[in-house]
C-alpha cells in the first residue's frame, strides 16, 4: 500500500512561493488526484468536481503568498474547495427552486387557460343549444336562466299563463340537459381515451 505524503519538500515550496511554475506543476501533480477525489463526493458531476478542482488551484497559485509552509497548502485547497461545492450547491437549490415555482405557475397558468377554453367552448355550446329552441321556448328559458326572473315574473312580462310558462321552461329544461349530456360525453370521452 502506498501512502499519500501530504506535503511537498521544502526546495519545491519555496520554488511555488516564488511563483515557479514547474514547482506548482509539481504540487498540482501531487495533491490532484486526492483533491479531486475529496471533491467528488460533494460533486455528483464529474464536469462539477474537475472545475471545483481546478479553481481550487488557481486560488492556491492567487494566494500561495499567504501559505506559510508546505502542510498548509493541502488544507488550504481543502477550504477553498469545500466552499465552492457548498456555493455550486446553494446555486442548484435555488435554481431547483426557481423551476419547481416555474413549472408550478406554467402549470397554474396552464391550468387557468384550460379552464378558460374549456369555459368558452361549453358557454359557446350552450348558447347553440338555446338558439335550436322554439322561439317562445328560447325567451322562457333565457329569462328564468339568465336574467333569474321566476315563472310568475315571467308570465306577467310576456303575457302567458303562469302553466305555459312552466311547460316552456320545462321542455327547454329537458332539450338544454339532453343536448348538453351528449356533448359533455363527447367531450369527457375524448379527454379519457386521446
Amino acid at each position: 500500500m502506498v501512502l499519500f505524503r501530504m506535503s511537498c519538500d521544502l526546495e519545491v515550496f519555496s520554488q511555488f512561493k516564488s511563483g515557479d511554475e514547474l514547482a506548482f506543476r509539481q504540487i498540482f501533480d501531487q495533491y490532484q488526484p486526492l483533491l479531486h477525489a475529496k471533491v467528488r463526493q460533494f460533486c455528483k458531476d464529474q464536469c462539477e468536481a474537475e472545475e471545483v478542482t481546478q479553481e481550487a488551484f488557481v486560488q492556491l497559485y492567487l494566494k500561495r503568498s499567504t501559505i506559510e509552509g508546505p502542510e498548509g497548502i493541502y488544507p488550504f485547497l481543502q477550504v477553498v474547495a469545500k466552499r465552492m461545492a457548498v456555493t455550486l450547491f446553494r446555486k442548484y437549490i435555488v435554481q431547483q427552486n426557481y423551476r419547481q415555482e416555474l413549472q408550478h405557475v406554467w402549470k397554474e397558468e396552464h391550468t387557468n387557460l384550460e379552464q378558460e377554453v374549456l369555459y368558452n367552448d361549453l358557454h359557446r355550446i350552450l348558447q347553440e343549444t338555446i338558439r335550436q329552441l322554439p322561439p317562445q321556448q328560447q325567451l322562457v328559458y333565457r329569462m328564468n336562466k339568465l336574467e333569474q326572473l321566476s315563472s310568475a315574473e315571467i308570465a306577467k312580462h310576456i303575457g302567458l299563463s303562469k302553466n305555459t310558462v312552466r311547460n316552456h321552461l320545462n321542455m327547454a329544461c329537458r332539450f338544454v340537459r339532453f343536448r348538453l349530456e351528449k356533448i359533455i360525453g363527447m367531450i369527457c370521452f375524448f379527454i379519457l381515451f386521446y
